[in-house]
C-alpha cells in the first residue's frame, strides 16, 4: 500500500499534459483531425481560435478536473501551455488560448451533431482497439451503462 505522502512524491514531477497527449495519441490518432473538421457557425472574418482550439481548450479544462470556466481561463495563461497546445494541434500560430466568454459564445452556437461526430469517432476508436472486450456479457452482448445525474433527481 503506498502512502499519500509517497503518491505526492511520485507525481512531483510527473508531466500530466505528456501523459495526456499520449494516451490520446495511442487510442485516438485522428482525434486532432476530427476536431479540425468540425463546421464552425462563427462569421468567419471574426474568428481568431478554430474549432480545434475551443474544443480542445475545454477537453483539457474537463480532463484535469478545473471546475470552473474562470479558474480555466487563468490556470492555462501561461506561456507553455499555450505552446503545449499549439505543437499538440499542430497550428502555425496560437499566441493566446480561448477565453472562456470566447468559448462560451463558440458552444451556445454549435450544432450538437458536430459534437456527437467526434464522440462517435471515439468509441469507433475504443472498439477498433478493442478496449471494450473484456466487459461483454456471454462474449456476444455489450454492457451499455447510462449516467442520468443531473437530468432526473429527487429528494
Amino acid at each position: 500500500m503506498i502512502t499519500r505522502k509517497e503518491k505526492r512524491e511520485r507525481e512531483k514531477n510527473k508531466n500530466f499534459f505528456f501523459e495526456f497527449v499520449k494516451i490520446q495519441r495511442h487510442f485516438f490518432k485522428e482525434f486532432t483531425n476530427t476536431l479540425k473538421k468540425i463546421k464552425d457557425p462563427r462569421h468567419q472574418s471574426y474568428i481568431t481560435y478554430g474549432a480545434e482550439t475551443i474544443l480542445y481548450t475545454i477537453l483539457l479544462k474537463n480532463a484535469f478536473g478545473i471546475d470552473s470556466m474562470r479558474s480555466m481561463t487563468e490556470r492555462f495563461n501561461k506561456e507553455e501551455c499555450i505552446k503545449n497546445v499549439k505543437k499538440v494541434l499542430g497550428l502555425k500560430q496560437l499566441e493566446e488560448l480561448p477565453h472562456y466568454d470566447t468559448i462560451n459564445d463558440f458552444l451556445s452556437k454549435l450544432d450538437g451533431k458536430e459534437l456527437e461526430k467526434v464522440r462517435t469517432y471515439m468509441i469507433k476508436a475504443l472498439l477498433k482497439k478493442r478496449c471494450f472486450e473484456s466487459y461483454r456479457i456471454s462474449d456476444k452482448y455489450w454492457l451499455i451503462v447510462v449516467d442520468g445525474t443531473g437530468i432526473n433527481h429527487s429528494k
